[in-house]
């Protein structure tokens, strides 16, 4: 299983460069399962409510509203995997092990370990301290 990490799935949101790369790999792995995680949902969801939140005119209100919409849109047609407690749990160790590194980064790693999955992030500085996860960079030619 892969799981992308929030940069990775807004890049293909973003349908750039990146995304494009990315797409790209994942359509040649035959039986792939790509989830993403509660966490990036969560995120996502608190940027575009952020957004909303700073829109003063009407322009800027629709437009909002309208990354809001397709930001649901696009969750329809992924896996989230949850926060459970075995991620939470997890999620403690790792918390102990790893105290600088961002609460937000060691539930996607904790999930992630639990789930015996890849994560797909070029955040590489961070989840690269994290030892025992799999973490590849899609996003690079």
């Amino acid at each position: 299983m892969y799981i992308l990490d929030t940069d990775h799935l807004s890049f293909i949101q973003r349908n750039g460069q990146e995304g494009k790369q990315i797409l790209s790999r994942l359509a040649v792995i035959e039986e792939l399962e790509v989830a993403v995680t509660v966490i990036t949902y969560e995120e996502q969801v608190r940027g575009r409510l952020n957004f909303l939140s700073k829109a003063r005119t009407l322009d800027e209100q629709i437009l909002a509203y309208q990354g809001l919409q397709q930001l649901a849109l696009d969750y329809q047609s992924i896996v989230i995997i949850p926060f459970n407690r075995a991620a939470a749990l997890e999620h403690q160790r790792l918390r102990k092990m790893y105290p600088r590194l961002g609460n937000m980064d060691l539930k996607i790693a904790a999930i992630t370990l639990i789930n015996n999955a890849t994560l797909l992030t070029r955040n590489k500085s961070d989840f690269g301290q994290v030892l025992e996860l799999r973490i590849e960079d899609w996003s690079a030619a």
